[in-house]
């Protein structure tokens, strides 16, 4: 009985060790089939390195079509939390140093093993980008070796370059194709708070904000003026928006012409007022810019030339316009045609120094004052103010003034009137019979000193020539007196001061009788007839006989 038990436990002892030992044998094939396989995968698709670019934990860099650590490729939010899981069967350590880089910025790589292949895998932060890149650990075509000193380079040209973007004042940004924003600088950031007042961190995908305003966008060579409303204040933002097309999308860049429109609005608002206030002018105006087209009219211009308006807003030429004037009337006809257009070119000349300027008698009777003035940038303005009442009026007093003139040459006392300052404004010909000697040839340039020593060389001494100076400086007591002059041929004259209006005299000298006594020292007034004035006729007063 003893013997065949043992023997039947030894039996089922050896069948069960080897049951067990190929059971382990399938389990090891199958595992090494299975993660064979995973192996494969993962390192068929590292021909070259996968990097993982994060900004506050939203993944920004693209996925691969055959991504194999992040299971869900559009979920970018929770992409972190899916590349940990991913990573984790590479290394152990991998969860645990991932969130010391989030947290503390810590730096780390780690080797992982899928089969009998190695991975890398690091972490770094660089400024606000955080990266984990994964790559086969063997020397492939796939990697090479680069010197760490000239990494070390390219890193800190990287950086640099990132914080020469960030510190431009200029917006700009990147669009993939999908029109979704995966890159800008710190000034777009800062133009996206402002616009929304955000405090917080921005979560990605940034807001694009010019949508609206760049479909369709400009042209590659082109720009295309665009405005933002702000949150911190009440004038929009205006910016000229250019773009450049990339190999992995749009580069946009914003350059802000807040400037440029405020002065555009200023120009504009000056031109306004400038055109309100020359609509209310009498006088023509045509501006010309420096290609000699009309650039502005006012409506006096109309008037004054009678042409059409539709066709001055057609900008027409300088001679153009003045062809027109003459086929209207509105210039003197030219006797010489081809000189008349001669003419026209001394005339632009004469109007860009700023010298120009004529009467034009138009057949129609009237008068124009045509002036032309330079202005900036090679303008030239001209301006046409119609004068024919001013030239109307000029002509009666010319006329009044000949026939004053007429009445005194009629007078037989010879008569000299003498302004405040002293100067002959008025003579007769009978003063130019009596001294020999007519001022209206130089009227304006005698005096009354000249004109007292030219009587005074004419006649016997007397003091009534100091006496006539003396009066013409005093501004009370101005009343008319006279006195005899006897001349050096022996004739008597009666002279006469009247003081006139504004401080000016009038000095007469009217012949006496032969046959009369010659008057010696004061004497009454005495002539054909009495003086009537503002006060009573005086004896002129007491002087010193005095001789120049």
């Amino acid at each position: 009985m003893g013997g065949p038990d043992i023997m039947t436990v030894v039996l089922l002892t050896g069948v069960c060790i080897l049951a067990a030992s190929i059971a382990l044998m399938l389990n090891q094939m199958i595992w090494r089939r299975r993660n064979g396989y995973i192996g494969q995968r993962i390192l068929g698709g590292l021909d070259a390195p996968r990097i993982y670019v994060f900004r506050d934990g939203y993944l920004i860099s693209d996925l691969d079509e055959d991504e194999c650590f992040i299971s869900d490729r559009e979920d970018r939010v929770g992409a972190w939390a899916g590349l940990i899981e991913g990573l984790t069967p590479l290394h152990r350590d991998i969860p645990q140093a991932m969130r010391a880089l989030d947290a503390h910025g810590d730096g780390f790589m780690l080797i992982g093993h899928v089969g009998s292949d190695a991975l890398s895998v690091s972490g770094q932060i660089t400024g606000e980008m955080l990266t984990i890149t994964v790559a086969t650990a063997q020397e492939s075509s796939a990697r090479q070796t680069v010197h760490k000193g000239s990494l070390d380079k390219i890193q800190a040209e990287m950086q640099g370059l990132r914080t020469a973007l960030d510190f431009l004042p200029v917006p700009m940004w990147r669009e993939g194709p999908d029109d979704q924003i995966f890159w800008a600088n710190a000034a777009y950031f800062r133009l996206v708070r402002r616009t929304a007042d955000i405090d917080g961190p921005l979560v990605w995908p940034i807001r694009r904000l010019f949508a609206e305003q760049l479909d369709p966008p400009p042209e590659p060579e082109a720009s295309r003026r665009c405005q933002l409303a702000f949150t911190d204040q009440i004038d929009p933002g205006w910016f000229d928006v250019s773009m450049t097309r990339e190999k992995t999308g749009t580069l946009f860049a914003a350059r802000s012409i807040n400037r440029l429109v405020a002065a555009e609005t200023g120009l504009r608002n000056f031109v306004q007022t400038l055109s309100k206030t020359f609509a209310h002018l009498p006088i023509g105006l045509a501006i010309f810019d420096k290609k000699r087209e009309l650039m502005l009219f006012n409506p006096a211009l109309l008037t004054l030339s009678t042409l059409d308006p539709e066709w001055l807003s057609s900008r027409p030429s300088l001679f153009a316009f003045l062809d027109q004037l003459r086929e209207c009337q509105r210039m003197p006809e030219p006797k010489n045609y081809k000189a008349w257009r001669e003419s026209l070119s001394k005339l632009e000349q004469a109007a860009q120094d700023g010298s120009y300027q004529e009467l034009w008698t138009l057949p129609t009777g009237q008068t124009y004052r045509v002036i032309g003035r330079p202005h900036p940038d090679g303008a030239v303005a001209f301006m046409f103010e119609d004068i024919s009442s001013e030239v109307s009026l000029t002509r009666q007093f010319r006329a009044d003034l000949d026939l004053y003139q007429a009445v005194l040459n009629e007078t037989e006392a010879a008569l000299a009137v003498f302004s405040k300052d002293g100067q002959l404004i008025l003579s007769n010909d009978a003063y130019a019979a009596l001294w020999g000697n007519d001022p209206r040839e130089i009227l304006g340039m005698m005096g009354l000193v000249e004109a007292t020593r030219l009587w005074q060389e004419a006649a016997q001494p007397t003091p009534v020539w100091g006496d006539i100076r003396t009066f013409a400086g005093q501004e009370a007591d101005r009343v008319t007196w006279s006195d005899d002059v006897v001349l050096t041929d022996g004739r008597v004259v009666e002279t006469r001061i009247s003081p006139l209006k504004a401080g000016a005299m009038m000095v007469s000298f009217l012949p006496v009788s032969a046959n009369s006594a010659p008057i010696t020292g004061p004497a009454p007034i005495t002539g054909p007839a009495p003086v009537t004035g503002p006060a009573p006729v005086k004896d002129r007063p007491d002087r010193a006989v005095a001789e120049d």
